[in-house]
């Protein structure tokens, strides 16, 4: 079973993916900097229009962010898990909002390599970062993506779950 997520992803080319994980990264930080305690509508339209999102953008980026936003906790679970020796509050804040968007592709874009968004990440880390976010996010998910098995992933259930 296809996700929403990756149905959406179909429809871009892989720059405009590229772009769309940058605002959702964006976004996830501007959510939890201002704790905001659900996503709306006018929160989504203001983002849009501040940002000249292109609206071919929409749809994957407010699927990723939703369900970041929707499953914080269990992503968060797995992040501190494999973020050896690190608590999530010692995580700079940019580097938690990529790591929460790429363990949500993880974990529910079945159809895309484990590398491939990985590599987002890192790019994603070198981009918005400090000088160590690359080797840091690479670290975190390559060894969470080693632990999640194709039947943990999301089979249109909605639930996350580590291996093991």
């Amino acid at each position: 079973m296809i996700s929403p997520l990756s149905r959406s992803a179909m429809a871009l080319k892989p720059n405009q993916l590229r772009d769309a994980r940058r605002f959702a990264v964006q976004l996830v930080y501007q959510v939890e900097a201002a704790q905001q305690p659900f996503l709306s509508d006018s929160l989504f339209s203001a983002f849009f229009q501040q940002n000249e999102v292109l609206s071919e953008l929409h749809d994957f980026v407010r699927l990723l962010t939703t369900l970041v936003v929707e499953r914080r906790e269990s992503i968060d679970q797995l992040i501190e898990k494999h973020a050896l020796n690190w608590k999530l509050t010692r995580i700079a804040r940019v580097d938690l909002a990529i790591l929460r968007i790429c363990t949500a592709e993880l974990l529910t874009r079945t159809e895309v390599s484990k590398d491939v968004i990985i590599n987002e990440g890192v790019e994603l880390g070198k981009q918005f970062g400090s000088t160590a976010s690359g080797g840091f996010i690479n670290g975190v998910l390559d060894s969470l993506a080693r632990s999640v098995t194709t039947d943990v992933r999301d089979s249109g259930t909605g639930q996350f779950a580590p291996k093991g």
